[in-house]
């Protein structure tokens, strides 16, 4: 009936956007729940960002990884100095003879410079070793939580999509119950006319009237609201008439809450990230230990300069130089800020194993949830498809006896809003089944 009335209404748009605007048509957009979900990723400015810091993680990674290779820099430099700088030079004028100067150390006043260095880290104490560790895990940790927020967009994106469904459906309800109550309202108004209906009847049924057309103007409301978190959440322009185009898929569950649970445990991307976050600050805890070590590197120099400071005689030439040699550097005391950084790293370390075994428990907590709540479901559609049957079945016989002068006009009403409420309830137990489909699979991490 529901797919009916969605395949009219479609028709419906179709013939206003050939004779009227066409940005009507335009503007209509038939959705499964897939659809929008995948909608919603490409859209989602959050997930964008989660992802954008996964990226920056890794190229994070990198750059840590890349210390223990050897650094190669380069400099180059051209000074002028002053004219006024006076050049050392003796006199021979305490010596038998003419009088003469010698120049020895002439100032050159334009100076250049180049220079090439080359440091090869040979041992941190581990400490460099335990860094690319925590940096290659904080990596994985950040992806596995941008996988996480993609499971958290399908979830927000899927029940708004039943929320929607279930929005159509209590409207399409009120809108055939308001054409029930205005052909009972004609009826009892012929009968009225011809004395065979009281006042009281006539007055109760245009009151049920009434209150079915405010029902009908609270359902409309509610596919508004429902329509604009829907298009919020898919990334859609916020005037576009989504109508889902999919009905809740009433399959029982395959694997047993057990096996859901493991499952849960195993691969759930929060699980995973904490798990990478406790591994990084392990290996910072352990790479905190390394800083009481000595660091040695290999270095080495070459230098192309004028004038090159190893050449005390030769001044207005350029001469290179090379050097090679090894460095060791160890800070001995430093006031205990590397104590305090020990214990620093173990505090957060505790506190990340803690948060993953709070976690833990609340998966299995929420994954057994979920699943009784799915199953809940599956017995709640059963009953409310069942209700739907016997109260519309009720509605035919109480209208038929009424037909007859055999029933009430009060009875024909309470018979009205029965089957109305019952299709109400229909709809909700279906979408609920639905969005307890989806909780669970976001209970596992899972976006599909």
């Amino acid at each position: 009936m529901r797919r009916t009335y969605r395949l009219f209404l479609l028709f419906l748009l179709a013939i206003g956007g050939a004779y009227g605007r066409p940005a009507l048509a335009q503007q209509t957009r038939s959705l499964t729940p897939d659809e929008a979900v995948r909608l919603g990723i490409t859209n989602n400015a959050l997930l964008q960002a989660a992802r954008a810091d996964a990226d920056a993680a890794t190229a994070s990674y990198r750059q840590t990884r890349a210390a223990r290779l050897p650094s190669l820099r380069s400099q180059a430099s051209y000074t002028r100095l002053s004219d006024n700088i006076p050049e050392i030079a003796f006199s021979t004028d305490f010596l038998p003879g003419p009088d003469t100067t010698f120049t020895l150390a002439p100032v050159e006043l334009n100076r250049y410079y180049a220079e090439i260095s080359l440091e090869q880290p040979l041992f941190s104490g581990l400490r460099l070793h335990q860094q690319i560790r925590a940096s290659r895990h904080q990596a994985a940790a950040a992806t596995y939580q941008a996988t996480q927020e993609e499971a958290d967009v399908a979830l927000q994106i899927r029940q708004s999509y039943w929320l929607l469904y279930q929005a159509l459906a209590v409207q399409e309800a009120t809108q055939a119950a308001l054409a029930q109550v205005n052909a009972h309202l004609q009826d009892v108004q012929n009968r009225r006319a011809v004395g065979a209906a009281l006042l009281s009847d006539l007055l109760a049924v245009q009151t049920r009237r009434s209150e079915v057309e405010l029902e009908n103007l609270e359902a409309n409301n509610a596919v508004r609201v429902a329509r604009l978190e829907l298009n919020r959440h898919t990334g859609l322009s916020l005037d576009t008439v989504v109508l889902p185009d999919a009905e809740p898929a009433q399959e029982p569950l395959a694997e047993e809450l057990s096996t859901l649970v493991a499952h849960a445990l195993d691969a759930q991307p929060t699980l995973k990230a904490l798990d990478e976050q406790v591994a990084a600050l392990d290996a910072q805890v352990k790479a905190t230990h390394g800083a009481w070590l000595p660091e040695v590197a290999l270095t080495g120099r070459y230098v192309y300069a004028r004038p090159n400071q190893y050449f005390f005689t030769e001044q207005d030439a350029f001469k290179g130089t090379w050097e090679a040699g090894a460095v060791m550097r160890w800070n001995l005391f430093d006031g205990g800020a590397k104590l305090a950084e020990t214990q620093q790293a173990r505090a957060r370390l505790a506190s990340a194993q803690a948060r993953l075994t709070a976690m833990k428990e609340n998966v299995e907590v929420m994954v057994t949830r979920q699943y009784l709540e799915v199953q809940q479901a599956i017995e709640a559609v059963a009953v409310a498809e069942q209700i739907v049957v016997d109260a519309n079945e009720t509605l035919r016989m109480v209208q038929q006896q009424y037909a007859e002068g055999a029933s009430l006009s009060a009875l024909v009403l309470d018979a009205e809003q029965a089957a109305r409420t019952a299709e109400a309830r229909q709809a909700r137990a279906l979408a609920n089944y639905a969005i307890a489909r989806a909780a669970l699979l976001h209970a596992l991490g899972q976006t599909w």
